[in-house]
């Protein structure tokens, strides 16, 4: 099967349109970084070319190659059957049609800077789809994992968890991804502790004993303020009490709040460093005056 696309096609400017007016909805940014295996529901009534590539369709996504962003365009699905209306409009067959008559279905793309990008979907009934394979993977197209600023604040044990968690949520394993975030969240918390010991009320074989969310509790002047919202607290008694009695589903939510709490604490982290290091140089400016 020949999975490369004439060049020739490839324009720079990202479309959407479909040729009938109407934007594809489907095929997104989301969609490419959705994990595998993952059930995928499909209105089964719109038109085939509302979900699979049609007429040039472009989309603009991270290309790790190239550590950029980059125009992907896609060929045209040979699925998407087009026809004359009674009145004379053009018109495709529905995805209902594709997905009842097949077992299989790919996606392929060519970027404008040379890139293949391949994606396999299964058909697991005539509304439900899944992702079985991806080229390049899930994780490595992620532009949220691969392109991260602060990862420089983690040492090399730390960005390896990291990636781990993503490249383990990547591919729907939400249990073992969890686990590896909550190693970060540790060490993190212990950090700021660390850095901030002699402002503390409490010695580090006391705060070492605390639960998660009273660990939390403890450092809550240190912390970024968002990370005390509602629903925060209930997620760091969760990791805290087991994760092994979570199930996928229940570790699938928790992790993009407990990412996103970490990533927020390395932002804020970084910022003061930035800030800090701006404030070094203009002392060191004004001393040669």
């Amino acid at each position: 099967m020949d999975e490369s696309i004439n060049m020739e096609y490839v324009k720079v400017k990202e479309k959407k349109d479909n040729g009938f007016g109407r934007n594809n909805d489907f095929l997104t940014e989301d969609i490419i970084l959705t994990p595998l295996y993952k059930k995928i529901k499909i209105d089964s009534s719109i038109p085939s070319c509302d979900v699979l590539p049609y007429n040039d369709f472009r989309l603009e996504l991270f290309c790790p190659e190239c550590q950029k962003r980059r125009i992907f365009n896609f060929q045209n699905s040979s699925l998407v059957r087009v026809s004359w209306g009674p009145r004379g409009e053009q018109v495709c067959n529905t995805i209902l049609n594709v997905l009842h008559s097949n077992n299989y279905f790919s996606l392929k793309a060519k970027s404008d800077c040379n890139h293949n990008l391949l994606i396999v979907f299964r058909i697991v009934s005539d509304n439900t789809i899944e992702k079985i394979g991806q080229f390049p993977s899930i994780y490595d197209l992620n532009e949220e994992i691969n392109n991260k600023q602060f990862l420089k604040l983690f040492d090399k044990e730390y960005k390896d968890y990291y990636k781990t968690a993503c490249s383990l949520f990547s591919f729907n394993t939400c249990i073992g991804a969890l686990i590896y975030l909550r190693r970060i969240f540790e060490k993190l918390l212990l950090d700021t502790f660390n850095d901030n010991v002699e402002s503390l009320d409490i010695s580090l074989d006391e705060f070492k004993k605390l639960r998660m969310e009273d660990k939390v509790k403890q450092l809550r002047h240190l912390l970024p303020q968002i990370m005390f919202e509602q629903g925060f607290s209930q997620i760091y008694s969760k990791i805290s009490d087991g994760i092994h009695n979570l199930s996928e589903e229940e570790c699938s939510a928790m992790f993009l709040v407990l990412k996103a709490a970490i990533e927020e604490i390395l932002i804020e982290k970084m910022e003061k460093s930035e800030k800090i290091k701006r404030q070094s140089k203009i002392s060191e400016e004004l001393s040669k005056m």
